[in-house]
């Protein structure tokens, strides 16, 4: 199962390099942008990703760590970015869903229109934890 999502992921990345390079995709390195800081969790499953791509790409997949501002930082570099198959965001709710909320029409991208969803290879729980004595039941 994790290698058919990878090969569609990989088939997706191929396809968006365009039909004239499609037979040479990927020509160099691919940039996986981590829109956080090196050593946090997003950044350790990008670097195990990336490996992995890269072996089955035969290609290098470079890592960079562009943090600040909640991941919009990263997020609008790979916004701006040519859309070759060259340069990829490992997004999440952060960038998708959190950033856009609290900075509205100040983000500087947009989820909806400035990026094409690939894969969703990872999920992560999480819950909210307050003292027992809490007031709040719900």
């Amino acid at each position: 199962m994790q290698k058919l999502l990878f090969s569609v992921a990989l088939a997706v990345l191929a396809g968006m390099a365009g039909p004239a390079t499609a037979q040479d995709y990927p020509s160099r390195p691919v940039t996986m942008i981590i829109p956080f800081a090196a050593g946090g969790p997003t950044d350790v499953l990008g670097r195990i990703v990336g490996a992995r791509m890269g072996e089955l790409l035969g290609q290098q997949v470079v890592i960079e760590n562009v943090g600040g501002a909640g991941g919009m930082t990263g997020a609008n570099r790979v916004a701006k970015a040519a859309p070759d198959g060259y340069t990829f965001l490992l997004g999440g709710s952060a960038t998708m869903t959190t950033v856009p909320a609290l900075y509205g029409r100040k983000a500087q991208y947009n989820p909806l229109t400035d990026f094409e969803h690939v894969i969703q290879f990872a999920d992560s729980a999480r819950i909210l934890i307050a003292r027992k004595d809490f007031p709040a039941s719900t």
